[in-house]
């Protein structure tokens, strides 16, 4: 009750209440990690904790589900597919640049969690030379709720150190918790359903609903059960949730304009998209299930330039500058534009780094997370079948499983029924979005057989044109 009360008082006015929270519930943490570090690095036997931190065991293999752990550790801590920094992003002025305040969050966050690793695995390796069977728990949440204690009882001072790991683990898990309330109020708040309805009560329902959904977690069998919960979420549901980002950036967004350029364009663009999703959807389950992971990597890599890519190129019959700019970076160029041009000084003028950071954006996004996160889907889904996780019951496994099917269902309940068209001005569009910054790259669209294709300025105008036709402009 205590913590949810306190996440009501932290969204209940939005961003206004949450900002004078996070000044004490993020610094007094970080001072705690630091004075827990320096205690346990004087502790016996920390070295052989901490090169194990460093160097991992001689000889050990890591399973892929230890990579999809990370993984989905790195997207919860962050707020990566769960609309925390989308909601936060929201109350940013249209001009601000991002590309910073994102490096930022991503190296802060990894910064913190390495320093951290300092101050538990040097526990494991004081608990290790005193020869506590709490030693053996270094993953999950063992780690923190049974191998630290137990350490904590046979330190000096144990009073003292409890109270800063029992501070540091609620500050730390209040703003993750009043956060994603945050992140859910806002989407709520924008709902036309809900357009009239206070703030500081779409607050209360969410903490209220959470509450009561939260007590079952705090029972004799509450642990096993987060446990089970915790892990079908992080390694199911938000790699799901990354793959569908993905491809709602890399292959939805702006191919109907790119369709409409040529039939030379739909043709290239439509055999890229099935090649590459069928491809991959393949060698994932082929190479994870015969547990040759590094070979299917190097055929996935190979496949996707000779069956992909090189194919792709040759049916669009473009030169190869506009195939890279048009076709295979389809959509993800011009919103990696869009964002880097929130840092010019001239808004007409491309910066040098520029077109670099629209590969590197536009590569990710489009080819290499999806790759990423369908192997260690399939991969943990393949651990999870061979040996059901934490070697609970099959009834927990169940319950654990209810979670990410909930949130799937909602996903495509809210994609087919609750939909309204954006009511937008297609100058004011135009100059938010794209700015003055035309591509040189997308701005001709001359064929290898001399026909010319449509241009950006001319697709513009057809969308322009195309959406005032429907009626959608107020």
């Amino acid at each position: 009750m205590f913590v949810w009360l306190t996440c009501f008082l932290a969204v209940f006015k939005g961003v206004h209440s949450s900002s004078y929270l996070v000044w004490f519930t993020v610094p007094v943490p970080l001072v705690f990690i630091v004075v827990m570090v320096i205690n346990n690095m004087t502790l016996e036997g920390a070295s052989g904790g901490i090169d194990k931190y460093l160097n991992g065991t001689p000889g050990m293999e890591i399973p892929s589900s230890v990579w999809a752990d990370a993984v989905g550790q790195i997207f919860f801590s962050i707020g990566v597919c769960m609309g925390i920094m989308t909601s936060y992003g929201s109350y940013n002025p249209l001009k601000k640049p991002i590309i910073m305040d994102n490096l930022v969050i991503c190296l802060s966050n990894s910064t913190v969690s390495f320093v951290c690793g300092f101050a538990v695995w040097a526990v494991v390796g004081f608990l290790e030379a005193k020869g506590s069977l709490a030693s053996s728990k270094t993953s999950s949440a063992g780690l923190a709720f049974i191998a630290y204690p137990t350490a904590v009882d046979m330190m000096k001072w144990s009073n003292l150190w409890a109270f800063m790991l029992g501070m540091t683990l609620f500050l730390l898990g209040v703003d993750s918790a009043f956060s994603m309330v945050e992140a859910t109020a806002t989407v709520m708040a924008d709902l036309k359903t809900l357009k009239d309805v206070p703030r500081s009560f779409i607050a209360f329902m969410i903490c209220f609903v959470g509450f009561l959904f939260s007590i079952p977690f705090c029972t004799n069998w509450g642990f096993v059960l987060f446990d089970v919960v915790d892990h079908y979420l992080c390694t199911y549901l938000l790699f799901l949730c990354g793959i569908f980002q993905c491809f709602g950036c890399g292959w939805g967004f702006d191919v109907e304009d790119t369709l409409r350029r040529s039939p030379q364009h739909a043709l290239s663009l439509k055999y890229l998209s099935f090649s590459f999703w069928s491809y991959l959807l393949v060698i994932g389950l082929v190479f994870v299930l015969v547990e040759q992971i590094p070979i299917g990597i190097a055929v996935l890599a190979g496949g996707l330039l000779l069956f992909c890519l090189l194919p792709s190129w040759l049916l669009s019959k473009l030169p190869f500058r506009q195939w890279y700019a048009q076709i295979c970076m389809c959509g993800v160029r011009r919103l990696a534009y869009s964002m880097s041009k929130l840092g010019r000084s001239e808004p007409s003028q491309v910066q040098w780094w520029e077109p670099a950071y629209a590969f590197y954006w536009g590569f990710t996004i489009k080819y290499f997370v999806p790759c990423v996160l369908w192997f260690l889907l399939v991969g943990n889904t393949k651990a999870d079948l061979d040996k059901p996780y934490g070697g609970y019951a099959a009834h927990w496994q169940a319950l654990g499983l209810i979670v990410p099917l909930l949130g799937l269902v909602a996903f495509f309940l809210n994609i087919c029924f609750w939909l309204h068209d954006e009511q937008l001005d297609p100058a004011d569009y135009k100059e938010r979005f794209d700015g003055d910054f035309v591509d040189p790259w997308d701005e001709v669209s001359t064929l290898k057989d001399g026909t010319a294709g449509a241009g950006t300025n001319e697709m513009k105008q057809l969308n322009v044109n195309k959406v005032a036709d429907e009626g959608n402009i107020q």
